[in-house]
């Protein structure tokens, strides 16, 4: 599923750039030891977080793997990963991204698909990027779930460009491009979803 952006003639308002550096206070922590087991590090992985932020996440993956890069299109939040050590920020927007076909042997996406302007574009980057035989690991916020329908309204309400999908219509956009996926959830976990994304 395509969706338009603003326009370009009319500026949009970087949200995440205006609350990067409070960003980490307010934000609830992601269940990493369940990421790290999706996500199967080996030392010898480059690691890519897409939509990754401030660190958060992949801040904590440093140590495990040979590399980590972080891509996100807010400045704000570009400027907050630079002072974690181990990380190698860039700017980017999911659905360009500047880096050889199969750099990385693995990839992660927090939070963010739902964010980006053009998911199918995103999808097919994603792929084009990982490595045959690598993996993907989207987590995404369940849109089935009322607590993300709020979220969303709240987005809606904030001019936010979001467009949240059940997990299975994440998958079939994955999948549509030739991708094995898995949906995962964890039981005490009734907000998010992740999927495991296989490129053959």
């Amino acid at each position: 599923m395509r969706l338009k952006c603003w326009p370009l003639k009319l500026p949009r308002l970087d949200h995440f750039g205006l609350i990067a550096s409070h960003y980490e206070r307010v934000i609830t922590q992601v269940n990493l030891a369940h990421l790290l087991e999706l996500l199967c590090l080996e030392p010898s992985h480059r690691l890519l977080d897409v939509g990754g932020g401030t660190g958060r996440v992949s801040s904590g993956m440093t140590g495990l793997v040979n590399q980590v890069v972080l891509t996100d299109p807010s400045l704000g939040m570009i400027r907050q990963a630079m002072e974690k050590d181990g990380l190698q920020p860039a700017s980017a927007h999911a659905e360009r991204l500047s880096f050889p076909a199969g750099s990385f042997d693995r990839i992660l996406m927090v939070d963010a698909f739902h964010h980006v302007c053009d998911q199918q574009q995103t999808a097919a980057e994603l792929l084009r990027v990982l490595a045959p035989g690598g993996r993907l690991v989207v987590e995404e916020p369940n849109i089935e779930s009322m607590t993300v329908k709020l979220i969303a309204l709240a987005e809606k309400l904030a001019l936010m460009r979001s467009h949240f999908l059940p997990p299975s219509g994440i998958a079939q956009i994955f999948r549509s491009l030739g991708a094995q996926v898995s949906i995962h959830t964890v039981p005490e976990d009734r907000v998010n979803a992740w999927l495991v994304v296989e490129k053959g």
